[in-house]
């Protein structure tokens, strides 16, 4: 993931994946791969914002209630979610301290 808010061009959060055989940008797959799964995400409810984070909140929000309806473990989980967004908090807290080596949490 790369954060960048000062260079001409694209700017902002953007998600990024590199591989051997080609990369994903911002939904753009470039490579040799021609197999592809669909990358269409399903439509939303009536009346619900796809949000922020180019447009992921509505849908995160979608699945988890979808999940919840339907009796099911939703596709992100609280252990899930912890382990992705407790990296970032503890970043933070490491930066408050000078860059200190904090250890970081790992949901189980």
């Amino acid at each position: 993931m790369a954060v960048s808010w000062d260079t001409p061009g694209y700017e902002g959060e953007m998600g990024r994946v590199r591989g051997q055989r080609g990369s994903m940008i911002e939904m753009n797959y470039v490579g040799k791969e021609k197999n592809l799964p669909d990358l269409q995400c399903p439509p939303l409810p009536p009346g619900v914002a796809p949000g922020g984070h180019g447009g992921s909140h509505g849908h995160l929000m979608n699945e988890f209630v979808t999940a919840i309806l339907e009796d099911r473990k939703p596709l992100v989980d609280i252990r899930q979610a912890l382990n992705l967004t407790v990296a970032g908090i503890v970043a933070h807290q490491s930066a408050l301290k000078g860059g200190e080596l904090l250890k970081i949490p790992q949901f189980a």
